[in-house]
């Protein structure tokens, strides 16, 4: 059996979020928004699934997404403030309150699953090479698998995985011909068992194995002889997982109230580590998708979410927007998916009752500052640091010191002790750096570099190690020219001589 650690950060997460403001939208920009989509809802109004997208030659970008009798495509680059339906796929719609479908693509080809049954069951093979000139073409629809939850296809092997039921878990297409899928392995019996979903890269796989609470990681350089390396326990259902670029941490999410989306350490498989996690208001992720450092979450009810894990141990919001503004409760309504792997900044998310949303994210990243909160050289606790972007609280401890990440830029925050509003500051945020910023009530002393209330020869100490250390802190820049140099020694010398 494989080492892990877990932390109890779930039941604190879990905690705060039934405590905070309602979720908020920020650092998305709403391109448009295509709500005509849901006309075709059931009388329970489900319909909208999953979205995915694709890039044609010329370097239009499509987004696909599913609809209650089918797959919609539309052209989102040549109008973005209206996207322009371009395709009309259909296919079964019977015996599934969801109405799952699950979509991926290879080269020129799209791949359709769904859960349900009727006309044309099966895996449907969609030829896209025909776009812009023309109307995409369907090629005959593989029946080797007639309903499937979820699909992927594996860029560099050319290897398609289809989640099925037990005992085959897993039924492995491969996509050599692409119009044409030929059926070439699988991973069964305990291999994948209660397979849900499929990630793989370099040879292995990163299996959600559902309802057996685990996500297991499979050597699969040989596709017909998989060998389980490690799992990692699901304390709910075991629903979505992706690698990050470096191929060290695993993202994990559990589809399940009050689980958290998870970050492991995956280096050692004899030794995996929990090192982060993170939960909407909502207390409900769907699923996740890794991009560069950030992670895209379908939040149900909060919306998309977007994650900076430039520090794993640490992930930050730096993106929200609720797709569904009904409320926040933990059901299964809302945004089901996004797509980020777009060629342009777009983001694609779907709705279930509200649509497709095109969004425009220019890549905000997470900072970092700390700091101490003073009034007349005591230190305060229990400040809370309310940030005017998002409504989150950051709290100030038994030390008056606090330290907390948040998307970069400048923002102000308004500063409250015992139901008092103090004062409102702005304070910057450099993206992937950490600095210091103390605050001081009352009015702020000037060269108080150590915060302790007096000048001295000791802030002329501090000040010194930050030049040394080539930190900036603005608690430093005595003369406010942005910069930590001699200059502000001198001045500091002269404010202490004065």
């Amino acid at each position: 059996m494989r080492n892990y650690k877990i932390s109890i950060i779930s039941i604190v997460l879990l905690l705060l979020c039934k405590s905070v403001v309602a979720s908020v939208s920020f650092n998305l920009e709403l391109v448009s928004k295509v709500e005509d989509i849901t006309e075709h809802n059931s009388n329970s109004n489900f319909g909208v699934s999953d979205v995915w997208g694709y890039t044609d030659e010329t370097g239009i970008e499509y987004a696909i997404v599913g609809y209650r009798y089918g797959t919609f495509i539309y052209d989102v680059s040549t109008n973005p403030d209206s996207p322009v339906l371009i395709a009309d796929i259909l296919g079964p719609s019977n015996n599934d309150y969801y109405f799952h479908r699950d979509y991926k693509t290879y080269g020129d080809h799209l791949y359709i699953v769904n859960e349900m049954t009727g006309t044309d069951a099966g895996m449907q093979v969609i030829d896209l090479s025909p776009l812009p000139a023309s109307a995409p073409i369907k090629r005959n629809t593989y029946t080797g698998v007639a309903q499937s939850h979820n699909l992927w296809i594996d860029n560099d092997s050319g290897y398609g995985f289809i989640e099925k039921n037990y005992p085959e878990n897993v039924h492995i297409v491969d996509l050599a011909n692409s119009g044409a899928p030929v059926h070439s392995a699988s991973l069964s019996y305990w291999d994948a068992e209660n397979c849900h979903d499929i990630y793989t890269v370099n040879n292995r796989a990163y299996i959600s194995e559902g309802w057996s609470n685990q996500f297991g990681i499979y050597d699969i350089s040989d596709i017909l002889y998989p060998i389980q390396l490690a799992t990692i326990p699901a304390f709910g259902y075991a629903h979505n997982a992706w690698l990050n670029n470096t191929g060290t941490h695993l993202v994990t999410a559990e589809e399940t109230v009050g689980m958290t989306v998870k970050i492991w350490d995956i280096q050692d498989l004899d030794n995996i580590n929990l090192v982060g996690e993170y939960l909407g208001e909502n207390s409900l992720a769907h699923n996740v998708h890794v991009k560069g450092d950030f992670v895209y979450i379908s939040h149900y009810t909060t919306g998309l979410k977007i994650l900076d894990i430039y520090d794993p141990t640490d992930p930050i919001e730096v993106a929200a927007y609720d797709t569904y503004p009904d409320d926040d409760n933990d059901g299964f309504y809302g945004c089901w998916g996004a797509y980020p792997f777009t060629e342009n900044n777009y983001v694609y998310a779907s709705d279930m009752q509200y649509g497709l949303f095109v969004f425009s994210f220019d890549d905000v990243e997470a900072g970092w500052v700390y700091g101490t909160i003073t009034d007349g050289g005591q230190a305060v606790a229990g400040v809370e640091i309310k940030s005017l972007l998002n409504g989150k609280i950051f709290t100030s401890n038994l030390n008056g010191e606090y330290e907390f990440g948040f998307p970069e830029g400048d923002h102000e925050f308004e500063f409250w002790n015992n139901g008092i509003h103090i004062e409102t500051q702005t304070i910057t945020i450099y993206p992937h750096q950490t600095t210091g910023h103390n605050i001081i009530f009352g009015g702020e002393l000037v060269g108080d570099v150590n915060n302790d209330g007096v000048l001295n020869i000791l802030d002329i100490i501090a000040l010194v190690n930050l030049i040394l250390n080539d930190q900036y802190d603005w608690i430093g820049d005595i003369n406010s020219d942005e910069l930590i140099n001699i200059l502000d020694v001198i001045q500091l010398v002269n404010l202490i001589l004065s």
